[in-house]
């Protein structure tokens, strides 16, 4: 009779204390064993900048989710889910249960399946992105450190990152920083609004800041590099703002990204001999761009998305890129003579493959350093004013071949430093 009594009560403590397994936030998993656009990853609630994007970097690979009619997955879902050490699945089966009390039999060699945990509603996420870039030359950091509140307690895959962020965003390069904050908006898996306001600061240093009369000036390589030689290039300061949209969606592996990023320049602190110059030449868009108005540039990306089978969840991405530059003038930036109807710089458009290779996923275990991604992406140029071949100025070819694609190579992780996954 004792020895009933005592199973009976060992038997009910196991099943009291097996759901608060289940609970256990990514701080116990780390301690049993660190982190985006176009940045932090959309499904583990960190903004992602998208591989790649027109400023000259790439940016972390969103995750998409599938746009099948019943809940789809996103990208950043575990690529097997019968790991030991990866997320429990969803279920309550109970162990040897009686059939007399509602609960369900386990068949024997069935594991045990729990309720899965989806997190406390408010974190603090941070995506550093690293890239360098050659065709033209430039090299890149960028950060994205900030507070997130989830907007849904919802298990849906279309509603699995969803949250409202504000982030500290500098961006700093050997030749220009930027440093301002980032407001983000993201109602559903599939869309993300962001708004930044951003300082400028050119240190004067390489062949920047340079400016200009006219949107028919000579901007090629040869030229910037001529003019820094002739001591043109200056130190200045301005403001940006950038508003981004992104749409993506995911059926099976393969990946739809569009990314689009309006941005609107202000630099009216130019030196008093290059007061009267409307335009000046953008390092991370390459092109020529008024010092007071407005510019667009679009990322659009067709991949597809192989997870590979093992508990690191690893992926590979292959697909390509298509990128369009496209600069706005009104009449009051062109000179005397000029034709205004038309607009010698823009769009730009360069298309090319990506790949990328993500060597783990595992929010669980490392919230503080997770998916480190290396991708590289080569453009060549379809239309661009001085990268599409042969450009005559004064009887000298200034232009740089066609052949040579622009080549980013870019570095992302994402990580969590509070709250639960």
């Amino acid at each position: 009779m004792r020895t009933s009594i005592l199973v009976s009560l060992f038997s009910v403590a196991l099943l009291t204390a097996l759901p608060g397994v289940a609970h256990a936030g990514p701080e116990a998993a780390e301690a049993s064993a660190d982190a985006p656009a176009d940045g932090p990853e959309e499904g583990a609630e960190a903004p992602s900048e998208a591989v790649g994007d027109s400023e000259a970097a790439p940016e972390a690979a969103a995750e998409p989710p599938e746009t099948a009619p019943e809940e789809p997955a996103p990208i950043a879902d575990p690529a097997t889910e019968d790991s030991t050490e990866g997320p429990a699945k969803t279920g309550t089966t109970s162990v040897g249960g009686d059939p007399t009390q509602g609960s369900e039999a386990r068949a024997p060699g069935k594991k045990i399946q729990l309720p899965v945990d989806i997190g406390d509603k408010h974190s603090i996420t941070y995506t550093s992105l690293l890239a360098p870039r050659i065709n033209p030359l430039g090299l890149e950091e960028r950060l994205w450190i900030g507070y997130q509140y989830r907007l849904y307690d919802k298990e849906k895959t279309i509603l699995n990152g969803s949250n409202i962020g504000l982030f500290f965003r500098p961006v700093v390069s050997p030749a220009i920083a930027l440093v301002g904050a980032t407001l983000q908006i993201q109602p559903a898996a599939v869309f993300r609004f962001r708004a930044t306001y951003s300082y400028v600061q050119y240190f004067g240093t390489f062949q920047f800041f340079q400016s200009y009369q006219s949107p028919y000036d000579d901007y090629s390589d040869t030229q910037l590099d001529t003019a820094r030689d002739a001591g043109l290039n200056y130190a200045t300061g301005g403001h940006q703002v950038e508003l981004e949209a992104l749409v993506q969606a995911r059926y099976k592996g393969l990946v739809l990204r569009s990314s689009t990023v309006m941005v609107y320049n202000t630099f009216n602190n130019l030196p008093e001999d290059r007061a009267a110059d409307d335009l000046f030449y953008a390092i991370r868009y390459d092109t020529l761009t008024p010092t007071q108005g407005w510019m667009l540039s679009n990322d659009s990306d067709l991949m597809w998305l192989q997870d590979i089978k093992g508990p690191r969840h690893a992926s590979l991405l292959a697909g390509v890129r298509a990128t369009t530059v496209m600069p706005f003038y009104n009449e009051s930036v062109y000179e005397d003579g000029d034709d205004a109807s038309n607009n010698p710089n823009g769009p730009q458009l360069r298309i090319g493959p990506s790949i990328g290779y993500i060597f783990y996923d595992r929010p669980d275990r490392f919230p503080r350093f997770n998916r480190p991604t290396l991708i590289l992406q080569p453009q060549w140029h379809v239309l661009h004013r001085w990268r599409t071949g042969e450009a005559i100025v004064d009887g000298q070819d200034v232009g740089v071949s066609q052949a040579m694609p622009t080549i980013v190579i870019a570095f992302v992780f994402t990580g969590q430093l509070w709250g639960r996954n």
